[in-house]
């Protein structure tokens, strides 16, 4: 940069000695003195566009490396947010502005490095030899031109950048518009309501239509002001030198020298004025790039990690825990069957779990709506608990207080003792695996969704991971296999083969913390029976929590808790808590009386088949 400033002021001075030396006499030696001068005039140019264009390879590694370390933390900024503004966020419109963002931070460098800095002081440069060739008239004449340009340039700018906030808005809008209504399009195809969506996707273009044509409007204006401006100042400039600097005081070399250094100053001055404009536009563009940047986690990382497990006397069990292939061979080095040929998962009789307790834990997710109201209750390592109860009664919530979705607004919830608000949320979440009801999974392979439970799996603990999970005759049938694509949040898969994928998920990740929320709500009954013997399998020696309607599929749970209103009403085991014959067996009764009057609708002659049919 200093390069291609230095030759570039130097070349009008090399045209003024040889416009000087053909002022004289013209005889040999004033030709070549003419001759030398141009051809190092021209030397400097071509160093100065050389100079010049080398900035560009030079520069782009940095602002590449300064836009990827922006974009990095900011998504990572983006992902450690609480759930709560994930809630709230529209994708598109976050996705617009986290690139135009992350691209306004490489124009700011970009301005302020190669257009600010080097044109100020080539113009302090510039007005001290047009002060010292000819008056500091003609440098304040200059001066004056810059600040007029300037000031015209912010002026207009500043309404410029109130028409692109609005531009960015409807730019926001529109995108979030269009990405809403394709994760939803198996919706809108159901509704028939293509129109109605293409008619508010239209509605938002409209908005930028007229937006952007008032931007370019405003930018018209500007360029004009900004010609008009730089053209009558360069020449009164070049007219008030010759007129106010004394007769025989200055020669034609020094009018062409004044010639060429305004030009020199001039050409950067018209990119200036296109970098301002840019970096007004980059720092609305950034606002609200700042604003998502400023967003603080509302739920704070805590400061301790689970304590590890003891396994056969070991203090660091998870270093040592059991891999999938041996946890498939228990100490007898049989195998378990399911009965269905898959082979399920045992952790040998080690118990990896933790402990779960919650001390009237009070929750809602608006204020003067409580969801739960003062829970309490207990879960030992190693144990398996069902929570079941009507819709509403805050079981999906309770899960979430676990794996510290939310925080709790009044009591507490223990693993191993420890408050989850103290715990790590990296040593928390990585003990546990979440089988969800609503599974989504990520537009990419079979194979790949699978991964997502352990990324270091090796290709055979995902083959096993899927055999438990009641899922290799699926990829069998599939023609690219672990490699077939299951399209965007999963949508070429059935709801059965999703729950699936993500059952395969829990069995790769070897929790000590197994979460099931309705893991099987979308899997015919006999391939639940066979999935339901895996997870319990899988569950062995490790902590598991079950929220089931249907009671049938948590009988065998250590402990059941019954939730009614947001309060735990009731607690034992299935025989237990159908003995004290309240709500549960009320429960039960009544799915009975379901299944019964289900198998009744059921024709004669279709009871009467063979099971092949």
């Amino acid at each position: 940069m200093l390069a291609s400033k230095a030759s570039g002021i130097y070349a009008p001075i090399c045209l003024k000695k040889a416009v000087d030396a053909l002022g004289g006499v013209v005889n040999q030696a004033a030709v070549n003195r003419t001759v030398q001068a141009l051809l190092v005039a021209g030397a400097c140019r071509i160093a100065n566009s050389l100079a010049k264009e080398a900035q560009g390879p030079m520069f782009t590694p940095i602002a590449q490396a300064s836009g990827r370390r922006v974009a990095y933390h900011t998504f990572s900024h983006v992902l450690d947010l609480d759930i709560s503004f994930h809630l709230e966020r529209r994708t598109g419109a976050l996705s617009r502005i986290l690139e135009r963002g992350t691209r306004s931070v490489s124009m700011v460098f970009r301005a302020v490095v190669f257009t600010f800095i080097p044109t100020a002081v080539e113009l302090v440069l510039v007005c001290g030899l047009l002060s010292r060739t000819f008056t500091p008239i003609v440098s304040g004449l200059v001066l004056g031109t810059f600040v007029a340009y300037t000031l015209w340039t912010a002026a207009l700018t500043r309404a410029a950048a109130e028409a692109r906030k609005k531009v960015n808005k409807l730019d926001n809008l529109t995108t979030g518009k269009a990405v809403d209504a394709l994760l939803n399009y198996e919706t809108v195809k159901l509704f028939n309501n293509e129109q109605f969506e293409v008619d508010e996707y239209d509605l938002y273009l409209s908005g930028y239509q007229q937006a952007a044509v008032a931007t370019e409007n405003v930018a018209a204006v500007l360029n004009a002001g900004q010609g008009f401006i730089l053209s009558a100042g360069l020449t009164a400039v070049l007219a008030f030198a010759a007129l106010l600097s004394p007769v025989g005081s200055f020669t034609a070399g020094d009018l062409v020298m004044a010639q060429g250094l305004l030009l020199q100053v001039a050409a950067p001055l018209q990119f200036l004025g296109w970098f301002y404009r840019e970096l007004r536009q980059s720092l609305v563009d950034m606002e609200a790039f700042f604003k998502i940047l400023l967003t603080q986690p509302k739920l704070p990382d805590g400061h301790l990690t689970l304590p590890q497990p003891n396994i056969a006397g070991t203090p660091d069990a998870l270093q040592h825990a059991p891999s999938l292939q041996e946890q498939m061979v228990p100490q007898n080095g049989q195998r378990h069957s399911n009965g269905n040929g898959a082979m399920e998962a045992s952790t040998s009789g080690r118990n990896i779990g933790v402990s779960i307790e919650l001390r009237n834990v009070e929750f809602g997710y608006q204020p003067g709506r409580p969801v739960l109201k003062g829970v309490n209750l207990k879960v030992e390592p190693g144990q398996s608990c069902a929570v079941v109860g009507p819709s509403g009664s805050g079981k999906s919530t309770l899960l979430r207080l676990l794996v510290r979705l939310y925080d709790v607004q009044g009591g507490a919830v223990l693993l191993d003792g420890i408050d989850v608000r103290d715990l790590q949320q990296g040593s928390l979440r990585g003990a546990v695996a979440v089988v969800p009801q609503d599974t989504v999974l990520f537009a990419d392979t079979v194979k790949r969704n699978i991964l997502y439970g352990r990324p270091s799996a090796s290709d055979e603990d995902i083959d096993q991971a899927a055999e438990m999970a009641q899922l290799k005759p699926v990829i069998a049938g599939m023609r690219d296999g672990y490699g077939t694509l299951v399209g965007e949040r999963g949508l070429k898969l059935s709801g059965g083969e999703k729950q699936r994928v993500a059952i395969a998920r829990a069995f790769l990740r070897q929790p000590r913390l197994l979460i099931c929320d309705e893991a099987t709500s979308a899997l015919d009954t006999a391939t639940e029976q066979g999935i339901m013997a895996s997870l319990e399998e899988l569950a062995q020696g490790r902590t598991s929590v079950f929220v089931a309607h249907r009671l049938s599929t948590v009988q065998k749970c250590d402990k059941i808790f019954v939730m009614q209103a947001g309060k735990v009403v009731e607690a034992g085991t299935h025989e237990e808590l159908l003995r004290a014959g309240h709500v549960y067996r009320d429960m039960w009764t009544a799915q009975a009386q379901a299944d019964e009057e289900h198998a009744a609708c059921i024709p004669e002659h279709m009871e009467a088949l063979p099971l092949e049919a």
